[in-house]
């Protein structure tokens, strides 16, 4: 029973490391997706003049969960609730599908800028917020790769030095 005991201590807390060392991969992973939502949206906007709903369904089509909930839940909110700012329908589908993903505190705050840029009549300006949040992107998957050998090393390090050293302060 003991050693079942510390096999599962052991277990959980490496696994609780690997986790953690992950968790920037998968952060850069969303980042990624949404740069991708984000290009085809700008180029929606900038090439081919479509309407919203119609750039929202081209997104949906190519864009992987949980990103993709985001903007199925922009477009669905839309329809239902038509005559109220678009920047309040995407913080609040920001917000409701937000928990899915590895986004931070702040990369929530830029990708409200989406909203704001989407409603906007103007298309430069529209074109220079999206650009703005894409530079964003490209700087913290450049952070993001800076750090993940360490940061991927040390809560590896972490989850086993520190299940080890509670099974030794229990036996």
């Amino acid at each position: 029973m003991k050693m079942l005991g510390i096999l599962l201590i052991f277990i959980s807390g490496t696994s609780f490391g690997f986790y953690y060392s992950f968790k920037p991969i998968f952060r850069k992973n969303d980042l990624l997706e949404m740069k991708r939502a984000i290009l085809i949206l700008k180029s929606e906007i900038n090439f081919l003049l479509t309407s919203i709903q119609e750039a929202l369904n081209s997104i949906e089509e190519s864009i992987a969960k949980p990103i993709k909930d985001i903007f199925l839940q922009f477009n669905k909110d839309i329809e239902d609730k038509r005559g109220e700012e678009l920047y309040l329908i995407w913080e609040e589908s920001l917000k409701s599908n937000v928990k899915n993903t590895y986004f931070i505190k702040e990369d929530i705050e830029k990708f409200k800028l989406i909203g704001k840029s989407i409603g906007n009549y103007d298309k430069e300006l529209s074109i220079n917020s999206l650009n703005i949040i894409l530079d964003y992107i490209d700087l913290c998957v450049n952070e993001i790769d800076k750090e993940k050998i360490k940061t991927i090393k040390m809560y590896q390090s972490v989850g086993i030095l520190g299940s080890l050293t509670l099974i030794i302060l229990l036996i």
